[in-house]
């Protein structure tokens, strides 16, 4: 099979940690988890024993943000002489299957990487497809449940660790568009995700969909958003996504708590992403 399951934790709720582990575990054939500082490590570690599945975890004393993290989970199986990753968060669970499909539509010649179509856990209604489990070049992709060519990851130097959380997928398919490499999604039901705390508002005649994302989390879509658009020209246009993040800003104040302090993070956000300097180092030969 030569696939290896990555999971990034962070205080993981362990109920649900265990349900991703238990839909995971058959179909890969280890799982590399890598701990952000949680206060919750001795659960994590009782999970494990309990589970008994063949598994490597690796550990910080604080939180190095999603992008290294996965770098150093990266790292781990190249050593180990993986080709594939599947990257998921820590309460994503995959559906049956998801990997064989997966595995049947790798013989395209230029797949950086392959995700599949999700249902969020908030909006259950947003789920109409056919499950053929046809495939097609796709812009982005969410990092949880998508199967990374290491390869592909080695060439363009791992995931952008300067980003931190958020757009660290987006960012990702940028980098291995420029080194030849495509995204692809699956037509497949495939995985089981929660987006923030999304809910639908109504709104005179129209359904709203709301993410309730907390203001560290609009502060760094704000901010990765407009870095990633100066940095690749070709892919985003800086001015639209200022304006992308005002739109955000209305919203929050129509729809949303909190409003002073995201509104707050996502100003600070748009600055940041203007000024921020690019590091050539992205972590994954750390």
């Amino acid at each position: 099979m030569n696939v290896v399951a990555g999971i990034v934790l962070y205080n993981p709720n362990i109920e649900r940690l265990q349900d991703n582990i238990t839909a995971v575990c058959p179909q890969v054939d280890k799982i590399i988890l890598y701990d952000n500082g949680s206060k919750n490590i001795e659960e994590v570690k009782n999970l494990l024993r309990k589970l008994k599945v063949d598994y490597i975890l690796l550990t910080s004393i604080y939180n190095i943000g999603i992008a290294q993290a996965l770098n150093n989970i990266a790292r781990v199986a190249i050593n180990k002489r993986y080709n594939w990753l599947l990257t998921l968060d820590q309460d994503s669970v995959v559906f049956p299957n998801l990997v064989k499909n997966y595995l049947l539509n790798l013989d395209v010649s230029n797949m950086g990487q392959i995700c599949c179509r999700l249902i969020d856990r908030n909006i259950k209604q947003n789920v109409q497809f056919s499950n053929d489990c046809s495939i097609k070049k796709v812009k982005y992709c969410i990092t949880s449940g998508t199967l990374v060519n290491l390869k592909a990851l080695k060439k363009v130097g791992g995931f952008d660790k300067n980003l931190f959380i958020d757009w660290v997928d987006n960012e990702l398919c940028c980098a291995l568009r420029k080194k030849g490499f495509d995204t692809y999604e699956m037509n497949y039901k495939g995985l089981l995700q929660e987006m923030g705390n999304a809910s639908i508002k109504h709104f005179l005649w129209k359904k709203i969909y709301t993410p309730n994302y907390n203001y560290i989390r609009y502060y760094y879509n704000a901010r990765n958003s407009i870095y990633v658009a100066r940095e690749y020209p070709d892919e985003e246009n800086v001015f639209k996504k200022v304006i992308q993040q005002l739109r955000v800003q209305i919203h929050i104040i129509l729809f949303e708590e909190n409003k002073f302090k995201k509104i707050k993070a996502i100003t600070k956000g748009i600055i940041n992403g203007m000024v921020m300097k690019k590091n050539n180092n992205r972590g994954l030969y750390e």
